[in-house]
C-alpha cells in the first residue's frame, strides 16, 4: 500500500543509529533533558525558554488548550466556543465534539479563500479560534494584513491557536512576532518538513502566563526520549532548503501530472494538493488500486489532497490517477 493520505515527508531518511545504540535512554525518563530542547527551540525563534512547551506531537498541545479553556470556562459558569474556519485538520473538531463544545463553523468561498471579517466572538462566552496556517487541506496562507486583524481581535475572553505544521516549507511564509501577543498559542511539529512523524513530538510557543494555564493538565513525560534527540538532531542537521528544494521538484511534477489530465488543482508552496475529482467513489477506488489518498473533504466532496511523496510513491500515484481518468472519477 502507498501511503499519500496524512502528509507525511518520505523525501528524506535520517541516520539515527547513534542514538539508537544508546540503551540509557531507555532505562531513564526524558524530563531531565527537555530544557535541551526548549533552549534550542528559544535559540532558533528568538524567545525565552518559558516560552516553549513541548509536546506529543502539535495534537497534544492542541488538546492541552481546548480542556484546559474548558474547564476555564466551566469555573466562571461560561461556555468555550470553538470558531473553526472550514475546512480544517479534523482533529480540533472530535476534541471538541467529545467536550460538547459549541462550535461556529466558517467555511471558506469555492476559491477556498477565508473571509475573516466573518469571524465573530460569542457573547458572554469564553471564545477560542482554531487557525491552520497555511491551511490544511487547501494550503492557502494568511496574508499580513489578516493575520494583524486577528491578532488584534485576541484578549479578554477570546483566544487563539494558531496551527503552523506547514510554516517551514513556503519560502516568503508571513508569521506574527512570537510569544509577544497575548491569548495566541503558536504550535508547531516535527511530523511534517522533520520527517519525524513516526516519533510524535512538537512544540509550542507562547506568553509564559498561557502556557501556565495549560500546563496544568500536561502528562508527565509526554514526550519520549528519543523522540526528544532525534528532534536535536534534525534542528543540527537537517537542511531545510535541500527539503523543500526536494518537495518542490516532486510537487512541480504533480501539478505536470494533473495539468496534462486536465485536472484543477489549487496551486500550493507545502508537500501536499489540494485537487478536484469528479467522483465521490474517487478514493475507494484509489485504494482498490494500492494508494490511500487524503481523506473526505468537509463540504468539499469533490476535492481530494495528495501529499507529495518520493518518487516511488508518485510512479505509483499516477498509475492509479490514470486509470482513474479513464473511469471518469477525475
Amino acid at each position: 500500500m502507498i501511503y499519500l493520505s496524512d502528509n507525511e515527508n518520505t523525501l528524506i531518511k535520517h541516520d539515527f543509529k547513534e542514538i539508537f545504540k544508546n540503551d540509557e535512554l531507555l532505562c531513564r525518563y526524558p524530563c531531565d533533558n527537555e530544557y535541551l530542547l526548549k533552549q534550542k527551540l528559544a535559540q532558533i525563534h528568538g524567545v525565552k525558554e518559558e516560552n516553549i512547551t513541548l509536546g506529543c506531537g502539535s495534537s497534544d498541545i492542541i488538546q492541552r488548550v481546548i480542556i484546559a479553556l474548558y474547564h476555564k470556562a466551566n469555573a466562571r459558569g461560561k461556555k468555550l466556543n470553538l470558531i473553526v474556519p472550514m475546512p480544517t485538520f479534523d482533529l480540533v473538531l472530535s476534541m471538541a465534539k467529545a467536550l460538547d463544545i459549541d462550535i461556529d463553523y466558517i467555511y471558506v468561498d469555492e476559491s477556498f479563500k477565508l473571509d475573516i471579517n466573518k469571524i465573530e466572538p460569542k457573547k458572554d462566552t469564553i471564545n477560542l479560534l482554531y487557525i491552520t496556517n497555511p491551511n490544511n487541506p487547501s494550503a492557502r496562507e494568511l496574508s499580513k494584513e489578516e493575520l494583524d486583524k486577528l491578532c488584534s481581535m485576541c484578549g479578554g475572553d477570546f483566544y487563539m491557536i494558531l496551527d503552523e505544521a506547514y510554516a517551514e516549507y513556503s519560502d516568503d511564509f508571513i508569521s506574527i512576532k512570537k510569544a509577544h501577543y497575548d491569548n495566541i498559542i503558536i504550535t508547531r511539529t516535527f511530523s511534517k518538513i522533520y520527517a519525524l512523524a513516526g516519533l510524535r513530538i512538537g512544540y509550542a510557543i507562547a506568553k509564559s502566563e498561557f502556557l501556565s494555564v495549560i500546563d496544568k493538565f500536561i502528562m508527565l513525560d509526554n514526550i519520549n526520549a528519543y523522540g526528544l534527540f532525534c528532534a536535536l538532531y534534525v534542528l543540527d542537521n537537517d537542511d531545510l532548503n535541500m527539503i523543500k528544494n526536494l518537495t518542490r521538484q516532486n510537487r512541480l511534477k504533480i501539478q505536470k501530472v494533473f495539468d496534462d489530465l486536465n485536472i484543477d488543482y489549487i496551486p500550493s508552496k507545502v508537500n501536499f494538493i489540494l485537487h478536484k475529482i469528479k467522483d465521490v467513489k474517487y478514493r475507494d477506488f484509489m485504494l482498490e488500486q494500492g494508494v490511500r489518498v487524503g481523506r473526505v473533504i468537509n463540504n468539499f466532496p469533490l476535492y481530494n489532497r495528495i501529499a507529495v511523496g518520493n518518487d516511488t510513491e508518485l510512479e505509483a500515484f499516477f498509475k492509479a490517477l490514470q486509470k482513474a481518468k479513464n473511469q471518469g472519477l477525475v
